[in-house]
């Protein structure tokens, strides 16, 4: 495999597993007795349908109505996230086209959304802590360091996603089991993808060798990794 496609690969599987965190996952707060909850219902169906561009405009509508309100604030992190994310595979596809120009352009935004995304999910997780964790926040909590933890691993700070792993699979036991058998069944996927708790486990493994020894990325697995959403 040249090193165009592996990187391709790489990309995608993060994408996926972004996705398989679980775009409705983020927002326990969602509730249709809220103000703004069909707007960030709509958002959700935005995420769902890869609309992310959409998904920030809206999300970020809803914040700025009501800056108390958290789950908007995961959502701009999620879309900013997944669009970012999005980008860098565009970006290498360009690349692989010889159409240097626009794939540093397409970078660029990338990165712009992937910090963009970095610093909201900073600043959900410190507001959601601030209140005090409990049974109504706990998942919602846990949910966003596994979306920061993907996030930091695609940024190559793997010790920092080694830890929000960590804090997720604490806060949010759920997120260990990956898609349910349902799930893998509508997508024809017998075998159990790779979990959040398998990459802190091989990422614990990697980090404790000398850094020459390291192989921070397994193409193979990581392209298995699906989206799921836990009900």
């Amino acid at each position: 495999m040249d090193e165009a496609r592996y990187r391709l690969l790489v990309r995608v599987a993060i994408i996926l597993t972004v996705a398989w965190i679980g775009w409705m996952f983020y927002d326990t707060d969602l509730q249709e007795t809220k103000p703004g909850a069909h707007e960030l219902a709509a958002a959700d169906r935005y995420l769902e349908d890869g609309q992310f561009g959409n998904a920030v405009d809206l999300f970020s509508k809803v914040y700025a109505e009501d800056e108390n309100n958290i789950g908007a604030l995961r959502g701009m992190a999620q879309s900013h996230m997944r669009l970012g994310l999005q980008q860098r595979v565009e970006a290498l596809q360009l690349e692989q086209q010889n159409n240097e120009e626009k794939a540093g352009a397409v970078r660029a935004e990338s990165a712009r959304h992937l910090q963009t995304a970095r610093a909201l999910y900073d600043n959900s997780i410190k507001r959601e802590r601030a209140i005090g964790i409990s049974d109504a926040n706990r998942r919602a909590l846990g949910v966003a360091y596994a979306n920061r933890g993907i996030l930091r691993d695609q940024l190559a700070d793997y010790t920092g996603a080694l830890n929000d792993y960590r804090e997720a699979v604490k806060l949010a036991p759920e997120v260990k089991q990956g898609p349910d058998f349902l799930t893998r069944f509508m997508r024809n996927q017998p075998e159990k993808p790779p979990s959040v708790a398998d990459r802190a486990r091989y990422l614990e493994e990697q980090l404790a060798k000398p850094p020459a020894e390291r192989l921070m990325r397994q193409p193979d697995k990581d392209a298995k990794q699906q989206s799921y959403r836990l009900e």
